[in-house]
């Protein structure tokens, strides 16, 4: 849930205390978040943590056999952290090596669609297969990176083990809550990240993909166009990636952004959202033909009535 700015340039190579929690001044928000899935989409999870200067967002979606849960956080935070710690009250998230492992966690109550409590209790540990790439917007930074999320799912007495396709973002600075009209991220780990975004001077983008040969090659503008089936992404202009084709593999989550640090998991959006951001996993087909999972995003603004 990072709406940015267009015109970001990718780095491949951020230093290591980046991946740390930075200094925060007014204004300011600092995001960590793990999206996982397995590849028929039937467990999907989200991990995130929100920090401001002095406020804690924190969050966790999990679909398993059938069920989604959820686990929201919002209020004051003040409690002095090591710098490699990303946790949040329930929410542990912690970084083992920069840009190659950290330990995810949770251990509390949440809440299914119905409103009933269940004790949750998660023991991951992300590991990184791709190098992390680092877009800059002015004051604000972003990056992301692919790996595995392996590890033990708990419900109430019930434990069950995987490993899952995923992906990571970590980003700091001045949240452009207000920027874009709408957007549009595939992520299918090791082979594509794409961003589309629409603002009011056009369409921006940026992203990469990895070649058959492993070469990384930088996005400009992924143009996505909606099928009767799904998505088709390609790059305009073309400059050697063909056509990736995207179908829902499982319905998305639906969560409504506010201004920076007030976002939410709900059925309907309330006086001061900004965008209804649907999130989910998805079948990726590659130019080539095979299938692989990974995940789509896609956000837009709420158009309110006047004087709402």
């Amino acid at each position: 849930f990072s709406p940015l700015l267009p015109g970001g340039v990718v780095l491949l190579s951020p230093s290591l205390a980046d991946d740390f929690r930075h200094s925060l001044r007014p204004g300011e928000h600092e995001a960590f978040y793990f999206v996982f899935t397995a590849s028929d989409g039937a467990t999907f999870g989200l991990l995130r943590t929100l920090f401001g200067s002095d406020s804690l967002l924190e969050m966790l979606v999990l679909r398993h056999e059938g069920c989604t849960y959820f686990h929201q956080f919002r209020g004051p935070f003040a409690a002095p952290l090591s710098p490699e710690d990303a946790s949040g009250s329930a929410l542990r998230l912690q970084c083992e090596q920069p840009w190659a492992s950290w330990r995810c966690g949770f251990q509390g109550l949440v809440r299914d669609t119905t409103g009933k409590e269940v004790s949750l209790a998660l023991d991951l540990r992300f590991a990184a297969t791709t190098s992390p790439a680092l877009y800059r917007f002015g004051p604000y930074t972003q990056v992301q990176q692919d790996g595995r999320l392996c590890g033990s799912v708990r419900r109430d007495t019930l434990e069950t083990w995987g490993e899952w396709v995923a992906y990571r973002d970590h980003s700091w600075g001045v949240r452009p809550m207000g920027v874009a009209q709408r957007w549009t991220l595939v992520c299918v780990p090791d082979h594509l990240y794409a961003v589309a975004v629409e603002t009011d001077k056009g369409t921006q983008g940026f992203g990469r993909w990895i070649t058959p040969e492993g070469e990384t090659v930088s996005i400009n503008i992924p143009v996505v166009t909606e099928t009767d089936t799904g998505w088709v992404i390609v790059e305009a202009p073309r400059v050697g990636m063909e056509a990736w084709r995207v179908r829902r593999s499982a319905p998305p989550l639906v969560a409504y952004l506010g201004p920076a640090g007030h976002e939410s998991f709900r059925d309907a959006p309330v006086p001061g959202d900004l965008l209804q951001d649907e999130m989910g996993p998805v079948l990726a087909i590659a130019p080539d033909g095979k299938g692989y999972p990974g995940f789509m995003e896609q956000a837009r603004r709420i158009e309110w009535p006047s004087g709402c």
